[in-house]
């Protein structure tokens, strides 16, 4: 993380860094949305989570979750939210977001009354789920 390349991940101010891993460190945000907002981010330049190997995979969840524990009581948060969309910064992280007592659930925001796009259940049709299940299946098994 020393050379700069332009990317705010590989790039990261290591004085916020709060825990590192193998393959992962958790930090701070520096654009932080809220008090407590935390990134898990790949050491590697990584952009997607199915580019990332097992042993990576593996890692950041498990740096996510132990940061996650220590940070609740710290935050006084109820729990933590954990978003991946990487659309700004195309470097594969995970977001902590602290939800503190009292707040609204995050939820609704996100998925609405009736499910992410329409009602929830009736956007994908059992032939559908069904047909990706199976294709899924096949592919894990090659």
């Amino acid at each position: 993380m020393s050379e700069k390349t332009g990317c705010v991940f590989c790039d990261f101010d290591s004085r916020h860094i709060i825990a590192e891993s193998e393959f992962a460190f958790a930090a701070h945000f520096d654009c932080a949305i809220k008090p407590g907002h935390i990134v898990v981010a790949l050491k590697e330049h990584v952009v997607t989570l199915s580019a990332m190997t097992q042993e990576q995979a593996a890692d950041i969840m498990s740096l996510a979750a132990r940061v996650a524990r220590a940070a609740e009581p710290v935050a006084g948060c109820e729990k933590f939210y954990l978003a991946s969309i990487a659309d700004a910064v195309p470097h594969y992280h995970i977001h902590l977001l602290p939800r503190m007592k009292g707040e609204a659930p995050l939820g609704p925001h996100i998925m609405g009354d009736s499910g992410w796009k329409g009602d929830a259940g009736a956007a994908v049709g059992e032939d559908e789920i069904a047909r990706f299940v199976s294709s899924c299946r096949e592919a894990l098994s090659e």
